[in-house]
């Protein structure tokens, strides 16, 4: 690894867990010579914005099990 690498990876480990994932993600699509499809893009923020609800407590997760007995219990 060159010195100039080993600064980066650093400087990356100290970013937040959100800043590692946007910064991974830009290094593939750059790493593919394609940058994010305005679609790609849109979901990438649906995603964030619904992680912070939950995060927040602004939403509830409901168990899978659950989803599917009052799924049942709707449509017989």
């Amino acid at each position: 690894m060159s010195a100039k690498l080993a600064e980066i990876s650093d400087a990356a480990r100290a970013l937040s867990t959100d800043e590692k994932l946007a910064l991974a993600e830009e290094l593939f699509a750059a790493a593919l010579h394609e940058s994010p499809s305005p679609h790609e893009t849109a979901w990438q923020a649906e995603i964030q914005r619904r992680r912070e609800e939950v995060l927040s407590g602004k939403v509830k997760l409901i168990p899978g099990d659950e989803v599917e007995r009052s799924l049942d219990r709707l449509l017989g």
